[in-house]
């Protein structure tokens, strides 16, 4: 399960569910000791800090190096990757903090951008494959954020 809070309602009810049914069962979290971190076989704690907004940015980001690590180790333990193999993208994981410096550098162009844009009542998010739930993740930010209805169109089947 990848829960922020490891309390939410809804996801700890379908953790037990699954539980029930025999499945094994991991936490990626946020907040060490919650509800979630104590009823799953396992927990990865992505120590992103308490969240601020309901669209915490950092939750979800530190969720997802956090699962790309779990599958490099996944991958390194079913035999299927080599730690040599696993290596470049452990090392691109480590340039992160330097691209995000450079990303926060474009804020005044950011903020352009947005000033075109802040008034407007729809948007649309467009993700292909596995950029799909980042295109969701999108929308709800914004959906969470103001008053618009966002959309990511469902992929072609």
């Amino acid at each position: 399960m990848i829960t922020q809070s490891g309390e939410t309602a809804d996801t700890l009810a379908a953790l037990r569910e699954a539980k029930r049914a025999g499945a094994s069962s991991i936490a990626i979290c946020n907040v060490v000791g919650s509800m979630a971190t104590r009823e799953t076989d396992g927990t990865v704690y992505t120590h992103a800090g308490p969240e601020i907004g309901v669209a915490s940015t950092k939750a979800f980001t530190s969720q997802l190096v956090a699962l790309y690590l779990l599958a490099l180790r996944l991958g390194q333990v079913r035999g299927a990757l080599s730690a040599e193999a696993s290596k470049p993208h452990v090392d691109a994981l480590l340039q992160l903090p330097q691209l995000l410096e450079q990303t926060l550098k474009l804020a005044p162009e950011v903020e352009e951008i947005a000033g075109r844009f802040y008034n407007r009542t729809d948007f649309l998010y467009l993700g292909r494959g596995i950029n799909y739930p980042i295109a969701l993740e999108g929308a709800l930010k914004l959906k969470k954020s103001r008053t618009f209805t966002p959309r990511a169109i469902p992929p072609a089947r």
